[in-house]
């Protein structure tokens, strides 16, 4: 059987730069997140001759679109492409002896409106996917909902503040996630993820795990969570207190926001709920690299005892080196809300 190869893909300016990479190339790093943050990149190069403190030095602000290839990966003739998108080149430095280029990129770009640009400005009686579409039409964007919810935000102010901390705080604010990838906007529930199926099964003491760490905390963590609230124009209070089922103890958390019936009022308790015993159970593992392990993906973990379960991937890193591996960072997906 022919040996597994992984390569970096990578072009700049639209022109095809991976083999010039490959001859330099001493470590590749994708770090991909589900989100609330950029994803990012960074490209070690041997630099022995000074071509990347010289005429081979790539301007920041630059485009690369990178990825990474296998070659007879799980068996001959397994050949795939992962592609990353779009990353902007945003810090470049240059150390020695010996002479090495270390080029990190980010995949918002900072000359973008998106990134770069204070704004102040208000939005009434708007549905969140109008601001976000708004937003991502003026940074010349696409944009993705991918929500079963579109609440209508009464009064949505941005106060001096870029359009990408603004979209993160209201969508934070509405239970959601933000993504900005591949020079879209996407906005989604991170439910409709982790209610999907696996796309592994990773068993201790069977699969390549070179590292494990695992963590329970109970700080932070309730068992139940008590949304109220008054509306002062019609005088009518709100109340709703959704409790895990699966808790016997503990703290009750305490929301105060603007809900217009029950109903409301129990999505509102759940999403919030969810979104703070998300952390109760995390798990990073070390493994031989493989493209199934990304960001939103969900796995199971099997003999690792009272960690066993169905976990979400909330962070990734891709790695080349001295061989090709993945490192993910998981959170348990939590059943019934």
């Amino acid at each position: 059987m022919k040996a597994r190869r992984a390569k970096v893909k990578c072009t700049y300016d639209n022109v095809d730069i991976s083999r010039d990479i490959a001859t330099f190339l001493k470590s590749f790093s994708v770090r991909e997140v589900l989100g609330g943050e950029a994803d990012s990149a960074e490209i070690t190069l041997e630099d022995r001759e000074e071509l990347w403190q010289g005429d081979w030095l790539p301007e920041r602000g630059a485009i690369m679109d990178i990825g990474i290839t296998v070659s007879d990966w799980e068996y001959e003739g397994d050949n795939r492409e992962l592609p990353f998108g779009k990353f902007e080149v945003d810090e470049i430095t240059n150390t020695g002896p010996p002479n090495e280029a270390k080029i990190k990129l980010i995949s918002v770009p900072n000359n973008t409106d998106l990134r770069g640009v204070e704004r102040t400005r208000a939005w009434e009686q708007a549905n969140l996917s109008r601001i976000v579409q708004d937003i991502a039409e003026g940074a010349s964007m696409q944009h993705y909902y991918d929500a079963p919810d579109d609440p209508i935000i009464d009064r949505a102010e941005q106060s001096e503040e870029t359009d990408l901390a603004f979209l993160q705080k209201i969508c934070k604010d509405a239970g959601l996630a933000l993504k900005v990838t591949n020079e879209t906007i996407v906005v989604f529930d991170i439910s409709k993820y982790e209610n999907a199926d696996p796309v592994m099964a990773i068993t201790k003491g069977r699969d390549n795990i070179a590292s494990f760490d695992c963590r329970m905390t109970i700080h932070n963590i309730y068992r139940a969570c008590h949304v109220k609230y008054k509306n002062g124009s019609k005088g009518e209070l709100i109340e709703y207190t959704f409790t895990d089922p699966h808790r016997a103890k503990g703290r009750t958390l305490e929301v105060n926001e603007k809900v217009e019936s029950i109903d409301e009022a129990e999505k509102l308790a759940k999403k919030k709920l969810h979104e703070k015993n998300l952390e109760e159970v995390a798990v990073s593992l070390g493994m031989t690299g493989d493209f199934a392990l990304l960001a939103s993906n969900t796995v199971m973990l099997k003999g690792f005892h009272v960690y066993d379960g169905k976990y979400i991937i909330m962070r990734s890193s891709h790695e080349i080196g001295s061989g090709y591996t993945s490192k993910i960072e998981l959170r348990r997906v939590i059943d019934g809300y």
